[in-house]
């Protein structure tokens, strides 16, 4: 029986993956609702709201975005810094832009100017702030030096956000391993860091 819900619930999870697809690749972002997916799926309301809180929180279940933060984690930015490499593009950043190259009409569609607010909000934290995160650090007693961090985390999380909305918009005219050089060699030189690390 245990194993018969199991593939009820695999099931319904593919058609409403498939169908996010089919919307995003057919209608773009402006065409992503419930109740479209739902149709689209041939679920009830009900169905998907017993898997997902919301339509983003389908989103980030997907293999696309899974795949991609297991290949974009939180930077060492020692490490980075340190890439003996003072030309090439430190390694995971390249795997992350090629992982969106190779999926690009799920990701365009994600990083589409007119993406809802609330999606922009959760993307930019996923690709861009939590990347940041290894940046903190016990400073209980120091507020200054925390309140530092917090500004240069939102530095670099919206500015690497915004490269990769760019990129997006101007159809990728960079190669993968071009863009993950350019954002090596800036996060390398931000200004902010050198108060960090």
């Amino acid at each position: 029986m245990e194993n018969s819900t199991d593939m009820r619930i695999i099931r319904s999870r593919t058609l409403m993956e498939n169908a996010l697809l089919s919307i995003l690749e057919k209608e773009g972002i402006k065409g992503l609702t419930v109740k479209n997916l739902c149709e689209k799926a041939g679920i009830n309301r009900g169905t998907f709201y017993l898997h997902y809180k919301d339509i983003f929180h389908l989103i980030e279940e997907t293999a696309f975005i899974q795949g991609l933060l297991s290949v974009f984690e939180p930077v060492n930015i020692q490490e980075l810094k340190n890439y003996p490499d003072h030309e090439g593009a430190f390694p995971p950043i390249t795997k992350a832009f090629q992982y969106m190259q190779k999926h690009a009409s799920f990701f365009k569609a994600l990083f589409h100017s007119r993406a809802p607010a609330e999606l922009r909000e959760r993307l930019h934290y996923l690709v861009g702030t939590r990347l940041y995160e290894n940046l903190k650090r016990d400073q209980s007693d120091k507020n200054y030096e925390s309140l530092f961090t917090d500004y240069a985390i939102a530095y670099l999380g919206n500015a690497q956000f915004g490269i990769i909305q760019h990129w997006f918009m101007t159809d990728r005219a960079i190669p993968p391993e071009d863009i993950a050089r350019m954002l090596t060699k800036y996060i390398r030189n931000a200004p902010c860091l050198d108060h960090n690390v």
